[in-house]
């Protein structure tokens, strides 16, 4: 049998994540969204669906700890940058074409709708992973925050799962279809990004300090 789906991803991958039981699920899960997809969550969760579909987890009690640790990682990534985030980008922005009047927009923008982007950006490409960031600086309520995070990461979470567990080792298959959703997600936020910086530069908005 062929376990070598998702290219790099093999059989000591998944012995390494049966090996931490479902207390190593958790921290998975939490680091993935700690680290903003240093651990892709589209290869982390079809994993756990094909252990699932091996019968060494048990579905849900494995969604429910994904889904938990998810939220305890965006948790922290909103505390790091509600913290630490908004002094910086106050001090030094500028230097990255943030200014006081970005950052105003910025709050107005979240305090207006701030639960519909949090909710809906788990299911964007890109967005899903970063959202935490702006949701930070901007110091929306963390109650709120933490309630859409978690109810709009668990559709994702479900389906990611419930593929690894239905196509097991032919999930390969699916690969490319996520890559191309993951390279227009990218493509528009670096289109965004470089919007962003003409529109600064040429308006001078950095003169509203």
């Amino acid at each position: 049998m062929n376990l070598l789906f998702f290219g790099t991803i093999g059989i000591k991958s998944l012995e390494f994540l049966e090996r931490l039981g479902y207390g190593g699920i958790f921290i998975m899960s939490a680091l993935d969204r700690i680290t903003i997809s240093l651990i892709p969550t589209e290869v982390l969760l079809p994993l756990y669906g094909f252990l699932i579909g091996k019968g060494i987890f048990s579905f849900w009690p494995t969604f429910v700890i994904i889904s938990f640790g998810a939220l305890v990682g965006e948790v922290a990534l909103y505390w790091i940058f509600a913290r630490g985030g908004r002094p910086f980008v106050e001090k030094y922005g500028k230097y990255f074409w943030v200014s006081k009047h970005d950052l105003d927009h910025l709050d107005r923008l979240f305090a207006k709708h701030g639960q519909k982007l949090v909710f809906w950006g788990r299911f964007l490409p890109v967005a899903r992973a970063i959202v935490a960031i702006p949701a930070g600086i901007s110091r929306i309520n963390l109650k709120k925050f933490a309630i859409y995070s978690f109810l709009g990461m668990l559709p994702y979470n479900f389906l990611l799962i419930v593929l690894g567990e239905k196509t097991g080792e032919n999930f390969d298959r699916f690969r490319p279809y996520f890559n191309a959703v993951e390279k227009i997600g990218l493509a528009a936020l670096v289109l965004f990004i470089i919007w962003y910086i003409y529109r600064h530069l040429k308006n001078g908005h950095l003169t509203h300090g």
